[in-house]
C-alpha cells in the first residue's frame, strides 16, 4: 500500500515538474523575442551592430580620448561591453564635428568642453610620460613587426603544406612544415598577447577616459524625425482603432444581444453565418472595397478603414457578447421593469453592467485586431497611412537602421498594451468570475 502511494506521488511530482518546465519553456519562447526587441531600441547604433550582440542594456556610455600621430588630431574610442575593449569610432580635431558624429553612433551627448579638456588633459598626460610612452611605443612597434612577418610566415607554410599533403613521396617535407606551422601559431599567439599586455600597459599614459549618459529614447526621437508622416500616423491609427472599437461594439453587442434574448427561425444559421466573413483574407475584402470607399468618399480616410476593420471584428463580437448576455439571467431585466424601469432603461441600469467583461473582451480584440493590420491598409490608404503602415514601409527600405526599426516596432506596441491595461479592471475570465 505505502509503496503504491510513494509511486503516485513520485509519477505527481514528475508529471507536476514536466509542466512547469513547459511553462517555463512557453515563457522563454515568448519573452525572448520581445525582450531583444526592447532592448534593441535602446542600443545605440555601434551597440546593435557589435558582435557578440549585446544582451543587457547600457544606461552610459565610456569614451577613450587618444593623441593621433598626425599633429593636433585626436581619436576617440567607445567602450564595447561584449568585447572588452575601446573601440576607435573616429579620428580628428574639429570637436564640434566629433561631438555631432559620437551622438548619431552612440546616442551620447558628448559636449564639445569635455572633449576638449579630454584633450588637454591627455596633451598634458602625454607631454609628462614622454620617455615611459616612447619605450612602451617601441616595443609595440617590434611585436607589431613580429605579428606581421608571423602571419605571412603562417600563410606561406599553409600554401606550402596544400601542396605536398598526402603525397607519400614527401611525407617528411609534410612533417616538417606541420612542425614548423605549429611553432609559428605559437608565436602568433605570444605576439598578440604581448602587444595586448603592452596596449594596456601604455593606455594610462597616452589616453583619458570619461563617460556620459545615454539618451535611451534617442532612437524613439530619432524614428518619429526621420520616418515620414510617423506622428500623424500613429494619430490617425488610434482614431481608426477607437472607431472600429466603437463600431463593433455598437453593431456586434445589440446583434449579441437579439441573439441571446429573442428566438425566430434560423437564428443558429445566421450566428453562425456572421463568422464566414473571418473566413476570407483581409486583403481579398480590401480589394473591392477600395472601389466601394471610393464612391462613398471614404477612401484613404480613418472612416473607411474602421468600417472594412469592423466586418471581421463584428462576428467575433456577437459571439462573446451573445454567449455573456445568455448568461444573464432575463430574470433581471423583467424584475427592473417590475421595479419601473423599461425595457431599454433595464438594459442599461441592469443587463449592461453585468456585460462588461464580454464588452471588454471584444473591444480588446477589435483594438488589438485593428491597430496591427497592415496588409488591407496598404491598400486602403495612399496619403493617409497608419502607424503600421509607416512602420512597415521603414522596414522595408531601411538599410543599417534596426535599432530605429525596433524603436518603431516598440512605439506601435505600446498604444495597444495601454488599451489593454486600461480595460483590464473591467475584464473577468468567461468562466469563474475569477479576475484576471
Amino acid at each position: 500500500m505505502m509503496d503504491d502511494l510513494r509511486k503516485r506521488n513520485v509519477k505527481k511530482g514528475i508529471n507536476k515538474t514536466i509542466f512547469y518546465i513547459l511553462i517555463l519553456f512557453v515563457a522563454f519562447i515568448i519573452v525572448t523575442p520581445i525582450y531583444f526587441l526592447v532592448s534593441i531600441s535602446f542600443m545605440s547604433d555601434q551597440e546593435a551592430y557589435d558582435w557578440p550582440f549585446p544582451l543587457g542594456i547600457d544606461f552610459f556610455g565610456n569614451f577613450s580620448v587618444q593623441p593621433a600621430e598626425e599633429e593636433g588630431e585626436y581619436i576617440v574610442s567607445f567602450y564595447s561591453n561584449t568585447q572588452g575593449k575601446y573601440t576607435t569610432l573616429i579620428q580628428g580635431k574639429k570637436f564640434d564635428e566629433i561631438s555631432d558624429f559620437l551622438k548619431d553612433k552612440t546616442n551620447c551627448d558628448v559636449p564639445v568642453e569635455k572633449l576638449r579638456e579630454a584633450a588637454e588633459n591627455v596633451d598634458r598626460l602625454v607631454s609628462q610620460n614622454s620617455d615611459k610612452i616612447s619605450v612602451l611605443t617601441a616595443e609595440l612597434a617590434s611585436s607589431n613587426k613580429t605579428l606581421l612577418k608571423v602571419n605571412q610566415d603562417i600563410v606561406k607554410a599553409k600554401r606550402q603544406l596544400k601542396l605536398v599533403e598526402g603525397k607519400e613521396s614527401m611525407k617528411s617535407i609534410e612533417e616538417g612544415l606541420i612542425a614548423n606551422l605549429a611553432q609559428y601559431e605559437k608565436t602568433k599567439t605570444e605576439a598578440e598577447t604581448e602587444i595586448e599586455r603592452l596596449e594596456k600597459e601604455i593606455e594610462p599614459y597616452n589616453s583619458v577616459r570619461f563617460r556620459v549618459t545615454k539618451d535611451m529614447f534617442a532612437n524613439y526621437v530619432t524614428f518619429f524625425k526621420v520616418t515620414r508622416d510617423a506622428l500623424p500616423a500613429l494619430f490617425r491609427s488610434i482614431q481608426v482603432a477607437l472607431l472600429t472599437v466603437l463600431i463593433s461594439l455598437t453593431i456586434g453587442g445589440t446583434a449579441g444581444y437579439a441573439f441571446a434574448r429573442y428566438r425566430f427561425k434560423g437564428k443558429n444559421m445566421l450566428k453562425l453565418s456572421t463568422l464566414f466573413v473571418r473566413m476570407f483574407p483581409g486583403i481579398a475584402i480590401a480589394m473591392p472595397m477600395v472601389i466601394i470607399l471610393a464612391e462613398m468618399g471614404f477612401y484613404d480616410q480613418p472612416l473607411g478603414l474602421s468600417l472594412v476593420y469592423s466586418v471581421g471584428q463584428i462576428g467575433l463580437t456577437i459571439w462573446i457578447t451573445a454567449s455573456i448576455f445568455m448568461g444573464i439571467p432575463v430574470e433581471l431585466e423583467e424584475a427592473a421593469q417590475v421595479f419601473g424601469r423599461s425595457k431599454f432603461g433595464a438594459f442599461i441600469y441592469v443587463t449592461l453592467p453585468l456585460a462588461l467583461p464580454g464588452l471588454a473582451a471584444s473591444a480588446m480584440y477589435a483594438f488589438i485586431g485593428s491597430w496591427a493590420e497592415t496588409a488591407q491598409a496598404i491598400v486602403l490608404t495612399q496619403f493617409n497611412p497608419t502607424f503600421p503602415v509607416v512602420v512597415y514601409q521603414t522596414m522595408v527600405g531601411a538599410k543599417g537602421m534596426v535599432n530605429l526599426i525596433a524603436a518603431g516596432g516598440v512605439a506601435m506596441a505600446l498604444p495597444a498594451v495601454t488599451f489593454t491595461i486600461l480595460i483590464r479592471r473591467y475584464m473577468l475570465q468567461m468562466w469563474g468570475g475569477v479576475k484576471v
